[in-house]
């Protein structure tokens, strides 16, 4: 049939709709909840690996970087594996004797996007913390060296010389962050398929169900749009947050 312009009406339908801004609260979620465990993971990963040897920190980088090698739909099986009603989680719980704690992780609507999100975070540690070793590894070992003469500790060295002047890293590494949670897809549908019921059906697997299965192109993209603004905001936002000053050294 020949082409009909219907203006913003596709913008109107998913501004109108409550399900899709259900599940952009749900995508965002997974993004705080994956942004906050991959820069923790990341940034302690980096701390430790600074104090080692260069042959330890050969071992240790490859096993921190390990799982950011595996594909996300081979780490969506292996975690449905562990956090099955029979899986391995529950079971090692029965044998240290804490067998009332066993439940169905991923049927558990309250668990189910938390446990998507810390995978999600686990996952992308390893890549964070490649970008935070390169930033630490380019301090002036001079500061180190007059902090040490000064008495303070390694904990003292973090506070006062490392963060400070990793910050210009911790912004790229939260703006790459949000943008990789907000999108989270494959590990969702592996995982959970957007169950229990509907209660981890993120944006993206929206975005599929109305383009692909339903036909409505046109709501689909613009809600993948809508999507790009408000992870554009959120970076903009925690670019904000962690504002600065820029050091020369």
């Amino acid at each position: 049939s020949d082409m009909l312009f219907v203006g913003l009406d596709n913008f109107m339908k998913v501004f109108r709709t409550h399900e899709i801004w259900i599940t952009l609260q749900r995508s965002a979620l997974i993004a705080a909840v994956s942004a906050v465990v991959s820069l923790v993971l990341g940034l302690g990963y980096a701390l430790i690996l600074y104090r080692l040897g260069q042959k330890e920190q050969t071992v240790f980088r490859f096993i921190f970087f390990s799982p950011a090698m595996m594909p996300m739909t081979v780490i969506g099986l292996l975690f449905v594996f562990v956090l099955s009603s029979e899986g391995l989680l529950n079971n090692v719980l029965e044998l240290i004797g804490l067998g009332g704690l066993k439940h169905a992780w991923l049927g558990d609507p309250h668990i189910s996007l938390w446990a998507v999100g810390i995978i999600q975070g686990w996952r992308q540690s390893g890549v964070i913390m490649m970008l935070f070793v390169t930033a630490i590894l380019a301090l002036p070992p001079s500061l180190f060296e007059s902090a040490r003469l000064e008495g303070a500790s390694y904990l003292q060295q973090i506070r006062i010389i490392i963060l400070p002047l990793i910050k210009p890293s911790l912004r790229l590494n939260v703006s790459m962050l949000v943008m990789w949670g907000f999108k989270t897809y494959d590990l969702v549908y592996v995982m959970t398929k957007g169950g229990p019921g509907e209660y981890t059906y993120t944006t993206p697997l929206k975005i599929i169900q109305l383009g692909f299965n339903l036909n409505e192109y046109g709501t689909a993209a613009a809600l993948g749009v809508l999507l790009t603004v408000v992870v554009s905001i959120c970076v903009i936002v925690a670019r904000y947050l962690l504002r600065g000053e820029d050091y020369e050294y």
